[in-house]
Parts: structure tokens; sequence; C-alpha cells
């Protein structure tokens, strides 16, 4: 890395010194568009993804496409990189934005910083809201405002809100009083009527070269791990972890494909132990 920084900044600066806007090859960026239920779309849906500049300058574009089997990916983007940022690249550091317009609309991403390589890759979900969604005021643990609730997910529940003598669905509430509010059993995958289905940490070892915990997933969903060093004070962090194996590529959210019904499994995962700490605690959330 240190030798591919140092060649990059020696061409950085003869081309600032002779005025030449230097190409340095292209990031690669590929990932997953979701609708509500966090499921790959296919080349139906006819939507497009752009790399947009802060400037506004679109410097790359592609088509969604029908999502590789395994990885759900339906795009990839190869956004020019130079040692300028122009109207036709970036510059090592810029800050784009991923612009999904379909249907449904237009949606705005932050992107990664581009990093000073040659060839890097990032990889991310994007959600696509279905417009089949209700909104919702939300108010719980800190946040509110308003949330989005798919309709086929509410009819799914229709009967066992009418059982529990449930006429209006209300994110906030805690039906089950399992500490989990309805709107975040929703994002879970996990029954809000019953509380002994919860997310959480099934499984947990820490050892000297990596932590290992494991949870239960439903297809369908988006799950992130969060560390903090303290139960007092907490702050909580997003943490990076590699799924199945301790030497799998470190992710930062784990989304598991399939369909909510039928696609359920334990997932488990590796973490880096606590190296400047003498604990760690660790908790699973929803996307």
């Amino acid at each position: 890395m240190k030798n591919i920084c140092a060649a990059f900044t020696v061409i950085s600066l003869v081309a600032t010194a002779l005025g030449v806007n230097f190409p340095l090859g292209t990031y690669v960026y590929t990932g997953s568009v979701l609708n509500y239920r966090h499921e790959a779309i296919d080349s139906t849906e006819d939507a497009t993804i752009q790399a947009v500049s802060k400037s506004g300058a679109v410097l790359a574009s592609s088509r969604v496409t029908d999502p590789v089997a395994g990885s759900g990916v339906n795009f990839v983007l190869e956004v020019p990189v130079a040692t300028e940022a122009s109207a036709k690249s970036a510059a090592v550091g810029d800050e784009l934005s991923l612009v999904l317009i379909s249907s449904g609309g237009t949606t705005n991403v932050s992107m990664r910083a581009i990093p000073p390589v040659s060839a890097a890759n990032a990889i991310t979900n994007l959600t696509v809201v279905s417009a089949s969604a209700k909104e919702f005021a939300y108010s719980s643990g800190g946040e509110s405002g308003t949330v989005l609730v798919a309709e086929d997910y509410l009819a799914g529940i229709a009967s066992l809100m009418a059982a529990e003598g449930r006429t209006e669905y209300d994110p906030a509430a805690d039906w089950d009083g399992d500490g989990a509010s309805n709107y975040e059993e929703y994002k879970a995958g996990t029954n809000p009527f019953d509380p002994s289905d919860r997310l959480r940490i099934r499984a947990f070892s820490a050892g000297t070269d990596s932590t290992v915990l494991s949870f239960e997933y439903a297809g369908g969903h988006i799950y992130a791990v969060d560390s903090s060093v303290s139960l007092t004070n907490r702050n909580w962090a997003a943490t990076w972890f590699a799924h199945g194996a301790k030497d799998a590529a470190k992710q930062d959210t784990l989304w598991i494909p399939g369909s909510e019904s039928e696609d359920i499994g334990e997932a488990t995962i590796y973490l880096a132990p606590a190296s400047s700490s003498p604990s760690m605690f660790y908790t699973i959330r929803a996307e």
C-alpha cells in the first residue's frame, strides 16, 4: 500500500506541474437495488443507477440488471478517476452521490470517498421503498419522524391484530412486550405478537484471535452489528465483521436475500477481538 500511495503522489505532483489531468483508472462500485421486501429487483423494473459528483456531473451510469445468483448484485458502476475532478472524472477523496432513477422516484445515497488506489471496490445495498407502503408517525428510543411500512406486511398481520383486538397499526408500540417496538420487529422480520421471537444474540464466544456470535435471521432483511466498550455510558458504533468464516471478506452489513416466511436460519459472524479495551459489548441491529 505504501508503494501504491507513493506512486500516486509522484503522479499527482508531475501532473499538477504539467497542468495535465492524468487518468488513474476506475473506481468500481457494485451493489444491489432492493425493493421494500429487501429483495433484489430485476431488469423489468426499468431502473437506472448513476454516480454523480457534487457539481452535478454524471460520471457513470448503469441500468439495473437481473441479480447475480448468490450475491444479488444487480448493478456495476465504473467511475473514472483522475488527478483532478472534472465533468468526466472524479478525483481521489471525492464524495459522490449514488442516484437511483426508477418508476418510484429518485433516491440519493452518499458514496464513500474515492480511495488512493487505481482499482478499488465498494459494495452497498440500496433499499427502494415501494409505492405500496403506508406512512406512520414514529417516536421511540430517541427517534422521531415518520416510517414507511409495506401494505402487504400490514395485510399479513391483519388477522393477528384482529385476534388481539388491535384495529390500527402502531409502529412505536410493543405489542408483545419483548422490548422491541413493532417497527423494529418489522425491520428484523420477527413476530410482533410473539415475545419469544425477537432479534438477539443466541450464541457468543470470545477468543484470542476472534469473537464469534450468532443470531437468527429472516430472509429479505439487512442486519448490522454495533459495539460499545461500556453499558453504563453506551456509545454504540457500527462494527466490521466477517460472515461464515473468520477469513471471509469484511463487511458492515449482512443482507439476507429470500423470503421472510421461507428463508430462516442462523448467521455466524466473526469480529476482531478488542485490543485496546478490557471489555466489549455487542448488539444486533436490523436496518
